[in-house]
């Protein structure tokens, strides 16, 4: 169960579902830190039943900075779930950044036992793929199969059942850094001990769950997910993940050349890049590039007065936007040419997280993504599909992560069951069996 129960409080939650389906995820970001749950039903909606958020503290660049800041900003958030739905938190999905995540394509292979492709054949193949060398320090969170080849056949997307001897698979694997993952995990064992982390996802794929269509897998599209200390790709072709990566930057880097060039606060350059912020200075209406604020510093004893300029406000994010957009096509077109890929992004790019509401920057996309100057690529902001509960209409970008999360919990449970059945019915453990047994001995 994901709850147990806490008696004499609010019983709302198990009125509005059978508690063995809720889902419950934490997203654990550098600007705002999100426990959201709720119930994903069969065909994909997401009921959201619980969604609070608060400022970070303890994170920087989506790394813990400061453990007990963090812990403190989580418990907060867990009494509020806690008192509100009396029930005590037990089990959570845990999302984690593109900066703490590496990526490979890989192959593996297995001899068909009984020259049909079974069950166990194609498990076999999936876990000889994982047999890669990882950077120290790293571990396997993600086995994505890409297609399968069986004889002169390739590009199957479910062999089972199909005359063979020899089954290939090409997969996309996801490892991120051991150390990054047990400061979240020792962040949420601080709040109790009792609290389990079911599994641990790339921020990547739950965004991508939250927005993206399987028609614009097929025809290729990349996700971008823009938050305050990360920035999170994932490029998809042929229904394919072949891409995922992460960059170290996000909007912080843009507040922080607000906050130097102006010798203002951070938390007042991040309030002026919020609201007054757009992505291209030719946005501005002529009297809007005339317009100065006076701003008083109320850290200095003196009153001392600061004045910006919404020009130049408009020139330094236009800048950081266009330095980390020139960054993410350069290191496509980098894995493009290392992987022998020719990408064909019929759906272009969506843009997701808290930077993608910035005004205007699907514009600013549209030009600094494509592959030169002379064109433009189709760009879109992406919202999560398919939610109801929130009271916020329409749901922002920077609920993508949260969203993705619970259906990515749903698939993790429903492949659970699915190996649960198996195991009982054939006493075979699969892959995911063998997984679930080497993170319990491991972590």
């Amino acid at each position: 169960m994901l709850f147990s129960q806490n008696s004499g409080k609010n019983q709302t939650m198990r009125r509005s579902s059978d508690a063995q389906k809720i889902l419950v995820a934490i997203d654990i970001g550098s600007s705002m830190i999100r426990l959201i749950a709720g119930e994903v039903l069969d065909d994909g909606q997401v009921k959201v039943l619980f969604y609070r958020e608060t400022k970070s503290a303890g994170i920087s660049n989506g790394a813990v900075s400061d453990l007990a800041a963090l812990s403190n900003r989580l418990s907060t958030l867990v009494q509020v779930f806690e008192s509100e739905f009396g029930v005590n938190l037990s089990h959570c999905i845990l999302g984690i950044a593109g900066r703490h995540i590496e990526s490979k394509n890989a192959s593996g292979a297995a001899t068909v036992q009984n020259k049909i492709v079974s069950l166990y054949d194609r498990d076999k193949a999936i876990e000889n793929a994982r047999s890669v060398r990882l950077t120290d320090g790293h571990h396997i969170i993600h086995v994505i199969p890409q297609f399968y080849t069986v004889e002169n056949t390739s590009d199957i997307t479910n062999p089972i059942g199909l005359s063979a001897m020899r089954l290939d698979v090409k997969v996309h694997i996801i490892s991120c850094s051991r150390d990054q993952e047990n400061n979240f995990r020792s962040a949420i064992a601080k709040i109790s001990p009792n609290v389990l982390i079911d599994h641990v996802v790339y921020n990547g794929i739950a965004a991508s769950d939250a927005v993206l269509t399987e028609g614009e897998k097929e025809i290729g599209v990349g996700l971008i997910d823009f938050g305050g200390g990360t920035v999170n790709v994932t490029v998809y072709d042929r229904k394919r993940m072949v891409f995922s990566f992460g960059l170290e930057r996000g909007g912080f880097e843009i507040t922080r050349r607000i906050a130097t060039y102006f010798a203002l606060p951070l938390s007042v350059a991040e309030q002026l890049k919020n609201e007054y912020g757009v992505a291209f200075p030719r946005m501005l209406s002529p009297e809007d590039k005339k317009r100065r604020f006076k701003i008083t510093l109320n850290n200095s004893e003196e009153g001392e007065e600061c004045i910006v300029s919404k020009l130049e406000l408009a020139d330094l994010i236009y800048q950081g936007l266009e330095d980390i957009f020139y960054s993410i096509r350069d290191r496509i077109e980098s894995l493009s040419r290392k992987n022998g890929m020719v990408l064909s992004l019929g759906a272009g790019f969506v843009l997701t997280g808290g930077m993608a509401k910035t005004k205007g920057i699907e514009e600013l996309a549209a030009y600094r993504l494509a592959p030169d100057s002379n064109s433009v690529v189709k760009v879109k902001i992406g919202k999560a599909r398919g939610v109801t509960g929130f009271k916020e209409e329409p749901i922002g970008p920077d609920k993508s992560v949260c969203v993705g999360m619970l259906r990515f919990g749903k698939s993790v449970m429903n492949e659970r069951n699915y190996e649960t059945e198996r195991a009982e019915q054939t006493g075979v453990k699969s892959v995911f069996g063998k997984i679930k047994d080497w993170f319990s001995r491991e972590l």
